[in-house]
């Protein structure tokens, strides 16, 4: 079992930012799909994102949350060991990484590392593993953490962006800053299952199908014609609240802990109806389970991050005890215990900047 300890990883600061342009579901009853978007407002609890309209990408939103977070920290960029971008959604190729990019815009030292994790909706327990064992190593005392998403791309156009009534993601971007601290514990468990690769993927988006994209069966005996993304509801919505819970609970056992022990759980934020059932089968009250995707769509790797910013900023307790599991593609899934001040977490920001000279100049 990936089960991981670590006695000296402190929380400096919490930043989030998000588009400033706020799209709403169309519930209007005269719409001919009215009956279909009631039902799945009803099973998702979507009823509103953030998404940028101005091409930000999530390194645009990563440097502000930056700011932010480096501000609260009172940090310098140049006091940076590292900077680890999770993302889906690179502004380049996969090689070229956002933490790259983000590198270049802060200003960081030459001998600070960077690097990008590509993985979704399970990035937190994967990328604060990764951070707190580089914080391990001597000369490694202040590292960050960028996690966010884009998915304005996906649609052809601003206008066909623009008229989609009807959504389950949104985007946003966190600043996580970890540094190494005397007496902060965080406990991890991470998981992996890739015989269950297929029930959330993409098979055109990689080079597998770079010379025969052509309709196909799928592993699992659906049909796949292109678009994107394919999800099997029925396995994922199973994986996340049997398996995920079994996770959770195995989780707190190991730890001679109950739910009772904490501030709060904070569950990636998939749809209302997995979080809803996730917390019914751990018996937690849901006024402890903090839930953003009714206003933020599910915002992919940053939903963690993004949730407990909505939730904690300006909370008046000292000290937060917090549960956390993030779940998705792969499959993987993981949780995280550790203790928070919410005096770190800044207040959620929006902004509509970006980086005009990361795009190409027009030949003359």
């Amino acid at each position: 079992m990936a089960f991981l300890h670590f006695d000296n990883v402190g929380i400096a600061a919490l930043a989030g930012a998000l588009p400033e342009h706020v799209q709403k579901i169309d519930m209007d009853p005269a719409n001919p799909r009215a009956a279909y978007i009631a039902q799945f407002v009803k099973q998702t609890g979507v009823r509103q994102r953030h998404i940028s309209i101005t091409e930000q990408t999530a390194t645009d939103m990563g440097y502000t949350a930056m700011l932010k977070a480096l501000e609260r920290a009172r940090w310098k960029a140049d006091s940076l060991d590292g900077l680890i971008f999770l993302t889906q959604t690179p502004d380049f190729n996969m090689g070229t990484g956002n933490a790259f990019v983000l590198h270049n815009h802060l200003g960081m030292r030459e001998d600070a590392l960077a690097f990008d994790i590509t993985l979704g909706c399970s990035s937190f327990p994967y990328g604060v593993s990764a951070c707190a064992a580089l914080l391990q190593q001597p000369y490694i005392k202040r590292i960050a953490m960028v996690t966010g998403d884009s998915h304005w791309q996906q649609a052809p156009s601003r206008k066909a962006l623009l008229a989609q009534s009807v959504f389950l993601h949104g985007e946003g971007c966190t600043a996580l800053l970890l540094e190494r601290r005397d007496d902060s514990p965080v406990d991890i468990s991470l998981y992996s299952d890739g015989k269950g690769y297929c029930f959330l993927y993409n098979p055109w988006g990689g080079i597998r199908h770079a010379w025969r994209k052509v309709p196909g069966r799928l592993p699992n005996g659906e049909v796949y014609k292109g678009g994107g993304n394919y999800m099997d509801g029925m396995e994922i919505t199973s994986f996340s609240t049997m398996r995920v819970v079994d996770t959770i609970k195995d989780f707190l056992k190991r730890q001679s802990r109950t739910l009772d022990d904490y501030d709060g759980l904070v569950l990636h934020q998939a749809n209302k109806q997995i979080i809803k059932t996730m917390a019914r089968r751990l018996k937690i009250d849901l006024s402890k389970v903090p839930m953003t995707v009714e206003h933020l769509a599910n915002t992919d790797g940053a939903s963690a991050t993004l949730t407990m910013v909505d939730a904690y900023a300006g909370c008046r307790k000292d000290q937060l005890k917090l549960l956390i599991s993030a779940f998705g593609i792969g499959l993987s899934w993981g949780v995280v215990s550790l203790t928070i001040d919410p005096a770190v977490i800044v207040p959620m920001v929006t902004s509509s900047n970006r980086f005009d000279e990361d795009f190409l100049k027009p030949l003359a």
